[in-house]
């Protein structure tokens, strides 16, 4: 690795080593796969029909914990994870091999239980990254693409969803059908899917592609709140890339206790059915997110599939910034703009507080480690800078360019950088060293003063940015400055450290945006006076400018920013400034500021303003009057779930004991996405009262829905003086929910308790998800780091103890010899 490139902190554990594609010995054509579920043991009889072209004598596939009954066409070793066909010379073979699995990963069992009686049978696939090996022979890795069929006998009333086209669907005669799916078009392992459930199912054609949604029975008439948009979705899509869409048909099915939000299977996304929601839930909740994030990887991640792991970020990152593009078109600029510094937001929580490295990155264990918000946000934003640097038209022709280079193979980012370098004329290879291959991202911090004698502006520019991300950067920064109605437009280079810019004005400008339009991966850090931030957070016309003048506000308080920011909360044209505006107010924590959203709370009625402002009047701890208008909010039906859960939450982080029957009453309340529940749960952890503690370690059991038990779980990381909640951990730690064990490992976070080491080490070795044991590994490590530290302090502490009481000796001397002298 080149020694300019930066590798970034905290991500690489000391095992770690690097990376490349697997290089295999043959190439799979063709993988025709019959399974029969068996649902009372939870167990895949199998058999796979492979055909294969092979270059050498030897044939590794990957098969975890498989019982292996029977080889055709080959020899073979197997030895628990891998099977070894033996083949006989190059050219083409066709093998089967029939095999059991009880698998642990892969395939999900979602069944009746003493938990749950009523549930209705589901049972799914869930390949990505290499999950497919627990329960099929598979060349489990994402560069080799084949065409596949699968049959999936079930039992009677299930039905069965899977890749490509229905080819028949036969009775066996013994209350069991068979459903035979073919897709013609090759595609990677990990995309292969089935979902066997009991479902309603809605059909339509949109410009002669089916188009169908599975749901669980009885939720059919959920189908439109979630899915409506998916036509128009494939449209804008199909025109933005100019390469329709790719295949014949597209499904989205959705199953109980997904153990993801969604997962992209060529033609037949599964996803959530939490994403399934009533009218009333719609008003402030949208599965269009979701939705279009999953449909934009049939191009990027099915049609074009990363030639290897570290180059994940082609699929992921794209689906993210195309997801934001729909968001462009279909809800326009602001709520654009919205999305990308949410999505900055959400890249910067994990840089703070986790650790950097670079978008492609070969240091890894797991592949699933690199599923994070570097692949995902960061990854977006990377794209959206390149695509201002290109300009719009040739960043469109360099997409269309790849993917019809390597349609229905893999690529890897210099493909991706060769296709837009293509289409632009420009070299790139330095911007994707420094945005792509590094970590870290540009910080820049500006001032400015005005000379009124020489009618001078002064802008400068220092870049801030941490050691592991690149000292400066290939790009310009734009800077409006506004004066009388008229904006001047100036642009910075990044290429030196810092820079400053003396620009003639015909009077004093009235404010500075920079980087208005979000052109640039950065963070931007504006110096100004606070009198002209009080005005211009009213009167200017960019929603980032307006955001980063009402976090300035909420930092400076006093009774004039408190002001403004009611103005901003009740005014401002865009929800999401005045979302930010609440929080701001919350931050004030004055009382000036307390009586400023308790006045937003009687008069904005936008449900995603109120939950900002109920968010902020968490902030007031003791407070009777807060406590009382949460307390309206939690009880009346006809509020937003969301602003309720919001509530719940607030009126917890109050500390007031005595609202305790609120929060448990809010147990109760039906919600979408058992949001209020959660809501209530979180709020009684942060009261953190002995009373409170029951009621969440009882639901953590599994009787209770999985996001309510995730909350709970987390929650237990609020009482650190309880044994029943680190007993309770362990405990969950070896629950069979994905989602519960990674909320063990949030809660561990949360305490950085010595006593969870050996829980931890045992989940970051064992644990059946990978991103599970990063986590794991990462909190352990994290503690460990704390305990030396602490004794560290301890030596510190001691020495410095130790000098003192030798100064003060020294003083006690120096008293005594002047005493004498005197």
């Amino acid at each position: 690795m080149q020694h300019y490139l930066k590798i970034g902190r905290g991500f690489v554990f000391p095992d770690y080593r690097p990376r490349y594609p697997r290089q295999p010995s043959f190439l799979i054509k063709h993988y025709r796969l019959e399974i029969e579920l068996d649902l009372g043991e939870k167990r895949v009889d199998g058999l796979a029909t492979i055909s294969l072209e092979a270059r050498g004598n030897t044939a590794l596939l990957d098969a975890v914990d498989l019982e292996v009954r029977s080889v055709e066409g080959c020899g073979y070793d197997y030895d628990g994870r891998t099977l070894a066909l033996h083949l006989q010379g190059e050219g083409r073979h066709e093998i089967r091999v029939r095999y059991r699995a009880w698998p642990r990963a892969g395939v999900y069992f979602i069944l009746p239980d003493k938990a749950n009686p009523d549930r209705l049978p589901f049972v799914y696939s869930h390949g990505e990254p290499e999950y497919h090996r627990h329960w099929m022979p598979i060349y489990d890795y994402p560069n080799m693409k084949f065409t596949t069929e699968m049959l999936v006998t079930v039992p009677q009333p299930l039905e069965v969803v899977s890749n490509g086209e229905l080819i028949s669907v036969k009775d066996r005669g013994d209350g069991l059908r068979v459903w035979h799916w073919s897709l013609d078009i090759p595609h990677t392992a990990y995309l292969m899917s089935f979902a066997a459930g009991v479902f309603d199912k809605v059909e339509e054609e949109f410009n002669g592609l089916k188009l169908a949604y599975y749901v669980p029975k009885g939720m059919k008439y959920l189908i439109k709140n979630s899915f409506e948009k998916t036509g128009d979705m494939i449209r804008f899509f199909s025109e933005y890339l100019d390469y329709p869409y790719p295949y014949k048909s597209y499904k989205q099915v959705c199953v109980p206790e997904f153990v993801v939000g969604g997962m992209e299977n060529t033609t037949a996304t599964t996803l959530t059915d939490l994403t399934l929601h009533d009218d009333h839930a719609h008003v402030d909740f949208s599965s269009n997110p979701l939705v279009a994030h999953e449909l934009a990887h049939q191009w990027f991640g099915d049609l074009v599939t990363c030639r290897d792991w570290s180059h994940i970020w082609l699929n992921e990152s794209f689906a993210t910034y195309l997801e934001n593009l729909y968001v462009l078109h279909d809800r326009g600029r602001d709520e654009f703009l919205y999305e990308l510094y949410n999505d900055l937001k959400s890249y910067l929580d994990e840089y703070e507080e986790r650790y950097s490295r670079p978008v492609v990155m070969r240091l890894y264990r797991y592949a699933e480690e690199l599923f994070d918000r570097h692949a995902y946000p960061k990854g977006g934003l990377v794209l959206h800078t390149l695509k201002n640097v290109v300009g719009e038209e040739s960043f469109k022709k360099g997409l269309n360019t790849f993917l019809k280079k390597h349609a229905f193979s893999t690529a890897d980012t210099e493909d991706l950088r060769k296709a837009l370098e293509q289409a632009s004329g420009m070299a790139l290879e330095h911007l994707f060293e420094q945005l792509v291959y590094s970590a870290g991202h540009p910080s820049v911090k500006v001032s400015y003063r005005w000379d009124e004698e020489t009618k001078t502006f002064r802008l400068s520019l220092k870049q801030t940015q941490r050691d592991d991300s690149p000292e400066t950067y290939s790009l310009e920064i734009e800077c409006h400055i506004h004066l009388d109605g008229e904006k001047v437009v100036r642009k910075l280079s990044l290429e030196e450290r810092e820079v400053s810019l003396h620009i003639p004005l015909r009077s004093k400008p009235s404010h500075i945006c920079v980087d208005p339009e979000f052109k640039l991966l950065r963070v931007v850090e504006v110096e100004r006076p606070v009198e002209e931030v009080l005005e211009a957070v009213e009167k200017c016309d960019s929603v980032v400018c307006r955001i980063g003048m009402v976090e300035f506000l909420g930092k400076h308080g006093g009774h004039r920013a408190v002001a403004a920011l009611e103005k901003v909360v009740k005014n401002d044209v865009f929800w999401g400034v005045s979302y930010q505006a609440a929080k701001a107010l919350g931050e004030v924590k004055s009382e000036e500021a307390k009586q400023a959203l308790l006045r937003c709370l009687k008069q904005v009625r936008h449900p995603k303003v109120r939950r900002g402002v109920v968010e902020g009047l968490g902030s007031y701890q003791l407070d009777s009057e807060v406590a009382e208008s949460l307390q309206k909010v939690i009880e009346d039906a006809g509020e937003s779930y969301y602003v309720r859960q919001s509530a719940c939450i607030s009126l917890g982080r109050l500390k007031l004991s005595d609202k305790t029957p609120v929060l448990l009453k809010a147990l109760s309340y039906k919600s979408h996405a058992h949001v209020i529940a959660c809501g209530a749960v979180t709020g009684l952890a942060e009261l953190g009262t002995d009373e409170a503690f029951p009621h969440i370690i009882e639901r953590t059991e599994p009787s209770f829905p999985t996001p309510v038990r995730v909350s709970a779980t987390v929650g237990l990381a609020k009482f650190p003086g309880k044994r029943e909640a680190f007993e309770a951990l362990e405990k969950l730690s070896h629950d069979a929910s994905e989602r519960v064990r990674h909320a063990v490992v949030a809660a561990a976070r949360e305490l950085l308790d010595p006593r969870l080491l050996s829980m931890l080490d045992r989940m970051s070795e064992k644990d059946l998800n990978e991103r599970v044991r990063r986590g794991a590994r990462e909190v352990a490590r994290k503690i460990r780091d704390h305990l030396e530290r602490g004794v560290e302090y301890k030596a510190l502490r001691e020495e410095l103890d130790k000098i003192r009481e030798e100064n003060r000796k020294l003083a006690d001397r120096i008293y005594r010899m002047e005493g004498k002298l005197s």
